[in-house]
């Protein structure tokens, strides 16, 4: 078999799905599904059960032969974001390791989230056509709704909120016994819950289209017709499905739609929550489609492998979303691309230097587009502010350990300074501690060229020499400033790197 097939793993709230792909073609050779009911463990328990433990092995194993049956050797599994709130999921993840031999890599909801554009981009017919106008995709999981925009065929912003169908069904699920009117209490629910989520996003933008995919539209798939990727439909049809669930009994819904009776409980929650989302963002075009997180795994794995299977390169999407943290955070625009310009301009001409990849440029990118976010809340120390802030934020497509890295990034970008010896970031890894700790030497180098914030600065030379990094700089006022900002530091640079850094320049009138 070509090394181009590729397996892929996700356990999700409902299922263990898989598949294995053409990663040249992303063409699918097999897909399929466990049914596992992880996410009523999560939500009800908080815990994921011994006998929940025992079918998800009993998936990896049939997926394993079916695997081997194929020769498939690139294999990718992943755990999605509501596997991994489970209280014991770092018990159950050793438990399956153990087990199967499988290590199951998180996924964040920003990554879920950046991973699903990616599905939609790939394989969503017509779909750069469709977003020319405003388009929001709502992806909606058993825990989670996530909202990700569009405008103009460009990726706009995304959100995401902690109220999934299922979630919402087991923490109402005691009311249903003891109140008459339980579709409205539940809608008041819902809606009290969307308030200050809906509140947060872009008023001035209209999205007269509708996306709707996820583990949670199991009602939804059925009307789309056999090999199709999506049904469209408009307002009309959406309020015909709306008065169908609320006046139909969970025996009837199972029969009409073919649905197991577990799912039947999370078909009135979904379509209440998609009843207001649509109302709220008065969507008239209403694709229901049927892709999933795997698909999206799919389509990155085909692009990281040097295959182009979407036109849209991936990484416009993760900077378009630090670039929205910063707008929210109210960041100086001007001072932010000015330090953005020229801490490329030093990765780039200092390689020899740092030895650093693509990925660490990328991450250095966005730190220098989010590092002053924490000014929002206070000058003062605003760096510390900025750590804690990236940490509770989402930024689409990087993980965990990446989105730590680069809230210490920022943190150091100012006058904090890390411990020579690093011993003060004990939660990272030797490597990705020296990783920090150059980009952020060069981000408090690039910060420094614009001390004044009134970009001086407008060309600069690079030069790395054996005995020093010499930076020229053509500018349109004194920067002494910025000379002597960088001579403090800059120290730092000289600390990590071995050579000192020095600012040369002229004005150019």
């Amino acid at each position: 078999m070509a090394a181009t097939e590729h397996g892929f793993v996700v356990i999700g709230a409902q299922s263990v799905g898989f598949s294995i792909t053409n990663l040249r073609t992303l063409k699918e050779l097999e897909r399929g599904k466990y049914p596992v009911a992880i996410g009523e463990d999560i939500f009800a328990a908080h815990q994921i059960l011994p006998e929940t433990v025992d079918a998800i092995v009993a998936a990896f194993t049939a997926i394993q032969q079916l695997f081997a049956d194929y020769g498939v050797k690139a294999i990718s599994v992943s755990g999605s974001h509501s596997f991994f709130e489970a209280q014991n999921a770092q018990f159950v993840w050793d438990q399956l390791l153990s087990r199967t031999g499988w290590a199951v890599q998180p996924q964040t909801l920003a990554q879920e989230s950046f991973y699903r554009t990616q599905a939609v981009f790939a394989r969503f017919p017509h779909f750069s056509e469709i977003t020319k106008t405003g388009t929001v995709l709502i992806d909606i999981s058993s825990g989670s709704v996530e909202l990700t925009a569009f405008n103009d065929g460009e990726f706009g912003f995304s959100r995401n909120l902690s109220l999934g169908p299922l979630r919402v069904y087991e923490v109402m699920s005691d009311l249903q016994r003891t109140v008459n009117n339980y579709v409205e209490v539940m809608q008041d629910y819902i809606d009290s819950r969307l308030l200050d989520f809906m509140r947060l996003l872009p008023h001035a933008e209209q999205y007269p289209n509708m996306i709707l995919m996820g583990s949670a539209l199991s009602l939804f798939e059925t009307l789309i017709p056999t090999g199709e990727r999506m049904v469209e439909t408009d307002r009309d049809g959406f309020d015909l499905i709306y008065r169908e669930v609320t006046h139909s009994s969970d025996q009837y819904l199972s029969e009409e739609y073919d649905l197991p009776i577990n799912q039947v409980e999370q078909v009135l929650p979904t379509v209440l929550l998609l009843y207001r989302l649509v109302k709220t963002l008065n969507s008239q075009r209403i694709f229901i489609s049927n892709l999933k997180l795997l698909d999206g795994l799919e389509a990155d794995a085909a692009w990281a492998a040097g295959f182009r299977p979407v036109t849209l390169d991936p990484t416009k999407e993760i900077i378009q979303s630090a670039q929205n943290l910063a707008d929210r955070y109210q960041v100086d625009v001007a001072h932010r691309d000015a330090t953005v310009t020229f801490v490329l301009q030093l990765f780039d001409r200092l390689k020899k230097l740092h030895g650093l990849g693509k990925r660490e440029r990328l991450l250095l990118q966005i730190a220098a587009t989010i590092n002053d976010i924490g000014s929002y809340v206070d000058t003062h120390k605003h760096y510390e502010h900025s750590d804690y802030i990236i940490r509770a934020s989402e930024l689409m497509g990087l993980t965990r350990t990446e989105q730590e890295m680069v809230a210490t990034i920022a943190r150091y970008h100012s006058s904090d300074l890390p411990q020579l010896n690093l011993g003060d970031l004990p939660e990272m890894g030797a490597a990705r501690r020296l990783i920090i700790a150059k980009l952020s030497a060069l981000l408090r180098v690039a910060d420094s060229l614009d001390a004044s914030r009134q970009q001086k600065i407008t060309a600069m030379r690079v030069s790395l020499r054996q005995d020093a990094v010499v930076l020229t700089a053509t500018a349109s006022d004194d920067i002494a400033l910025e000379r002597w900002t960088l001579q403090q530091k800059g120290k730092f640079f000289t600390a990590v790197f071995g050579l000192p850094i020095e600012l040369k320049g002229r004005t150019s009138r």
